[in-house]
């Protein structure tokens, strides 16, 4: 069977030339002299393809109401927004953005254009004091924290004896038996059911009473008085703002979500919007559903707002599953025929029709780390999948019992799936995934339905250091020695926290250790935590990659570990490229852990497998984002608990694979273009180190050049 990059690189130049001539591209490195957008008044020269991403970015937003900029992480968005911005006429430009990133707006925007004003705004008092009318640029940066939240609510019910029998009523104690009621009418508050409401059940939603309509809730006076300002905004200053910008985008995708909704309601009361991302779907047909509804008018004519379900029919790749085990599964039987209905589900897979890049291709702008810098040093992926401490005596090993344990829960979950249920799944899938980490602590799986427990392992000796612990203190110390520092990710940092642990065994390496937590400095600061931590020495930096994965530069870092694997695309993607940026000199090296034979493995190619679908909306194809279309890709909780129940391995081959795809996809397709049609991309060059063939690493992507200047991969 032909493969979809296998038709593409035997026919490609045909049809690239057909796509090019049936759309023609708006703008073009050949025509940008003629749209008479001046860069020379910014502040800052455009490195690379920066200029023409300017330059088609402000072609779009003079056309469309909504634009998109997809660019790799360090390819200069917040640079290329800022002077779009500009040279396309706009003079008062919101921007919604993370907390910890309203500081680098800031500084961006005042170094980039000429005589702008850069404002960060937190109360309705600044926007109150910001100018009416301005005659040069103003940015109004506004933290999406600031955006979204507003006052504290709780529950306003007055509580009275229980008298529905006649009479007083006591519980088993002796004391009187109190009820919630309406303060209005003061009926008794219950559920659809008949049942009293508890204070938790009314503190859960804003409720109103059944009888009077009185609202069973109030403003709670105890905690900050604030009003969310982008419902101000759009209240009381629409049309103040000619243009959004919305850094960081895909934090906005969730349907149901506080900063969703903020932002969305900003859209509506600026003229056009700008949004800004460097991962544009989550590997899902439905992550880019909400996002585009709330920002794109042509996705809102096509499309309600509830019409999700539609949208993935349409754009995603569905699974229909119907049981046909017995009797109870009919729905329906034939009236005069033995034709017999059954119950049947749908489940998405990953996976997207190229189609939806119909809904993007006008007004989107897709620009990546290599057409900005020339120059980049190499970036690499390594895989190192490492095997369990095993015991030489009777005393309990890592490895046997990370073994007992998943023995204790085949069972359960075998009957769980054979019975339709996944409320378990949860439960037990993390603690498969964190045990061998997380070993010292010890691990217990209850059921909470009946309480009964599932499945056990005992807690290891903690003056032991296990595998991968050794493996990332020996990185360490070597990366030390070469004069390079080591940004360590870990996910578990709260119930399951390895951060002491790792501080303490690092530490005992010789090795100076910094952590950084939610807690540790404002999000604004943290930039500045972790450059006061680089001059005073640190060698090893742990933190969790959501706290550092959009915004940071920390080429101070160029070795990247991910002692625990992150199960998003969206963080994985963000996270790991947090070194490789414009500036950094130094050959950058992205190093995954996982222990051989566990799920930490299995679920690492599943992550992959999501990446080449998030991929593919980029237009990035290769065979293993086909693979994503196929029976192999599946909800991540599922497939892996179908993992463990198959009690199946990865295979080390198919996941480096896996990860190379990722890197490989999109190189070679701009062969068949016209190479006056866009800007020039220069290959990284680097040099092929040797590899002893006793170490667990393999190389999964190195761009090297030969000395005649053909280009070569390494795997």
């Amino acid at each position: 069977m032909t493969t979809l990059p296998e038709l593409l690189s035997e026919h490609g130049e045909a049809i690239t030339r057909a796509v090019l001539r049936a759309y023609p591209p708006v703008y073009t490195a050949r025509n940008r002299d003629g749209w008479g957008f001046d860069l020379s008044r910014l502040k800052r020269r455009p490195m690379g393809a920066q200029g023409d991403a300017i330059r088609a970015t402000a072609v779009s937003l003079r056309s469309h109401r909504g634009t998109n900029v997809v660019g790799e992480m360090g390819t200069g968005k917040t640079m290329i927004a800022a002077s779009a911005a500009y040279i396309a006429g706009f003079r008062r430009i919101l921007v919604l953005c993370p907390p910890h990133l309203t500081r680098k707006w800031k500084r961006e925007v005042e170094e980039t254009v000429p005589l702008a004003a850069a404002v960060i705004v937190s109360t309705i008092t600044d926007l109150n004091r910001l100018p009416r009318d301005t005659r040069w640029p103003l940015f109004v940066i506004l933290s999406r924290e600031r955006a979204k939240l507003s006052y504290r609510w709780t529950p306003a019910v007055r509580r009275r004896p229980d008298n529905a029998a006649g009479h007083a009523v006591y519980d088993e104690r002796g004391e009187l038996v109190r009820r919630n009621c309406c303060p209005g009418c003061w009926q008794t508050v219950v559920d659809d059911e008949g049942v009293p409401l508890d204070l938790d059940e009314l503190s859960r939603r804003r409720r109103v009473c059944d009888r009077c309509g009185s609202p069973l809730w109030q403003a709670d006076h105890t905690g900050p008085a604030r009003v969310p300002l982008a419902d101000y905004i759009n209240r009381r200053m629409p049309g103040a703002f000619d243009l959004l910008v919305t850094d960081e985008s895909h934090e906005y995708k969730a349907r149901g979500s506080a900063q969703g909704i903020a932002a969305a309601t900003l859209a509506e009361a600026c003229v056009r919007t700008l949004t800004l991302t460097g991962t544009l779907m989550g590997g899902y047909a439905s992550t880019l559903f909400h996002l585009l509804w709330r920002f794109s008018p042509d996705v809102r004519e096509e499309f309600a707002y509830g019409e999700e379900g539609r949208w993935v029919s349409r754009y995603g790749i569905v699974e229909r599953i119907t049981r046909r085990g017995g009797d109870d599964d009919v729905i329906e039987d034939g009236r005069a025929s033995r034709r017999r209905g059954y119950r049947t589900r749908t489940v998405e897979k990953p996976g997207v029709s190229p189609a939806v890049l119909f809904h993007l291709i006008a007004n989107t702008v897709f620009i990546r780390l290599a057409d900005v810098a020339t120059d980049l040093p190499p970036y690499r992926e390594e895989v190192r999948l490492i095997g369990m401490a095993r015991g030489d005596g009777d005393e309990p090993s890592q490895a046997g019992a990370y073994r007992r344990l998943s023995e204790d829960l085949h069972a359960a979950l075998l009957a769980a799936l054979a019975a339709g249920s996944r409320r378990l799944l949860g439960a037990y899938l993390q603690a498969l995934l964190a045990y061998p980490d997380a070993c010292t602590h010890g691990e217990t799986v209850v059921d909470r339905s009946s309480g009964a427990v599932i499945g056990s392992a005992p807690a290891l000796p903690d003056d032991r250091l296990y595998p991968k612990e050794q493996a990332l203190v020996e990185l360490a110390v070597e990366e030390r020695r070469q004069g390079r520092r080591v940004l360590v990710y870990i996910t578990h940092t709260e119930t399951r926290d390895l951060t002491p642990r790792l501080e303490r065994v690092l530490t005992e390496a010789g090795l100076r250790v910094a952590v950084l937590k939610a807690n540790t400095v404002d999000p604004d600061r943290r930039e500045e935590w972790v450059t006061k931590r680089v001059r005073a020495g640190v060698d090893v930096l742990l933190v969790h990659p959501r706290l550092v994965q959009t915004g940071l530069d920390l080429i101070d870092f160029p070795t990247i570990v991910w002692h625990e694997v992150e199960y998003s695309v969206y963080t994985m993607r963000q996270a790991s490229r947090r070194s490789w940026r414009i500036g950094q000199k130094r050959p950058v090296r992205v190093v995954y852990f996982a222990y051989r034979a566990t799920l930490q493995a299995q679920a690492l190619s599943l992550v992959a497998r999501k990446l080449q679908a998030s991929l593919l909306v980029e237009g990035e194809i290769g065979d293993a984002g086909l693979a994503a279309y196929g029976a192999d890709a599946d909800d991540l909780t599922l497939e892996l608990a179908r993992s463990l129940a198959d009690g199946g391995d990865v295979n080390e081959e198919s996941l480096e694979a896996l990860f190379a795809q990722a890197r490989l996809a999109a190189d070679g397709a701009q062969e068949a273009l016209d190479a006056r049609d866009f800007a020039l991309e220069a290959t990284p060059t680097a040099t092929s180190a040797a590899i002893r063939a006793d170490e667990e690493r393999v190389l999964v992507l190195a761009g090297v050049v030969d000395d005649d200047g053909t280009q070569m991969r390494l795997l």
